[in-house]
């Protein structure tokens, strides 16, 4: 995990993807634990949750990122499409057992009432779990908020989330509202390479969870997207370019960190794991210290060291890339830590100022985050 401010901690991460008695189908249609949010047991879920956080994070004043990471469905009946159009099938089954002579229409929003109600109650009581037990860690989970703008092949594809994404979205206020923090995915997908349409992408993914943030109520929601060194389930990695478009962009609408997550699969091999060593030393390490230290810069300079710089609207292809006529980042003979080496000029305090603002910290406000607040 790398954070772009001081306000998330640098090596305190749980990934909680194996928690409780959480409730799906295999990929051969096979129940686990009930199938169905409204089939199973919360109860016991949430007993064995306990245990389960408990030893996954001993730590009782942990204050990192505790992120839950459950994929086989999503809260929103509309959501589950495709391989998981299968919750909506048993969902209907389910009811049609109970209710045999109810007619289709009645089946279909029963079935829909029953899943949303289960599966808010199933993601919602876990979050208070995990918060009762350890109330200074960043909870949410992996891959929420989505946008959903897969539709890659379309000859006009701007990125944008598709029309009523995020009214549906919209509709998990209750989710946004108790996550401490939110962690979008911006994995790269491999149908975008070559194609410049990387920084869309992951431009409306970030900005539609800092939506739902604002749509909460709270600004200082942290952002963490989760975000890959290759293209999505290739490896090939990132070229520069596209890091640029997916951390930088990320750093550029004030995220308060990103996640990186490498595969197993990209590491069973020594081969492959002396390729992953080589472009760290020679491209993501210098690039991720050069945001990094753009991001702090920027913060000192502009917002009084409290509060991260998010681009102005007026200023879409601004990044916190430092100026390559003030800095230079050095190698460390031995293979020795990388050195920043340079200061920001009058002309690049200037530039941030006019493409960047600041989003404050907690408990500052103002211009500059200068003031004691409330937040």
């Amino acid at each position: 995990m790398r954070p772009f401010s001081p306000e998330v901690s640098r090596d305190k991460w749980a990934d909680c993807y194996q928690l409780g008695t959480y409730p799906y189908y295999t990929s051969a249609g096979e129940p686990v634990f009930g199938g169905l949010p409204q089939n199973a047991s919360l109860d016991t879920h949430l007993a064995r949750s306990f245990q389960d956080i408990l030893a996954a994070i001993p730590v009782s004043d942990f204050s990192g990122l505790a992120v839950i990471d459950w994929e086989a469905w999503r809260p929103r009946w509309a959501f589950n499409w495709d391989t998981k159009d299968i919750y909506r099938q048993r969902s209907r089954t389910l009811v049609q057992g109970q209710h045999p002579d109810w007619p289709a229409p009645w089946v279909e929003a029963a079935a829909r009432d029953q899943f949303q109600e289960a599966a808010r109650a199933w993601m919602a009581d876990t979050l208070k779990l995990g918060q009762a037990l350890r109330p200074r860690g960043l909870w949410g989970f992996y891959g929420f908020p989505d946008c959903y703008n897969y539709d890659f092949l379309s000859p006009n594809y701007t990125g944008q989330c598709p029309p009523g994404i995020s009214a549906q979205n919209d509709q998990l206020g209750w989710l946004w509202g108790q996550s401490r923090a939110l962690y979008p995915s911006i994995y790269m997908p491999a149908e975008l390479e070559g194609r410049g349409k990387g920084q869309m992408y992951v431009r409306h993914r970030v900005g539609e969870a800092f939506r739902v943030a604002l749509g909460v109520g709270d600004p200082n929601l942290p952002v963490l997207p989760y975000a890959q060194i290759f293209y999505d389930k290739t490896n090939r990695f990132l070229p520069l370019d596209e890091l640029e478009h997916s951390l930088g962009e990320s750093a550029a609408q004030g995220a308060a960190g990103v996640v990186l997550w490498v595969s197993w699969e990209n590491t069973k091999t020594k081969e492959s794991c002396q390729a992953i060593k080589e472009y760290v030393d020679t491209t993501l390490g210098p690039f991720i210290l050069n945001v990094t230290s753009g991001a702090l810069l920027c913060s000192q300079a502009l917002c009084s060291g409290h509060g991260r710089c998010a681009r102005r609207p007026s200023h879409p292809e601004a990044l916190l890339i430092l100026n390559p006529t003030s800095f230079s980042i050095q190698l460390t003979r031995g293979g020795g830590p990388l050195t920043l080496q340079g200061a920001l000029s009058l002309e690049d305090r200037m530039q941030m100022a006019v493409e960047f603002q600041c989003r404050c910290y907690r408990g500052w406000k103002g211009a500059r985050c200068e003031q004691r607040g409330m937040w």
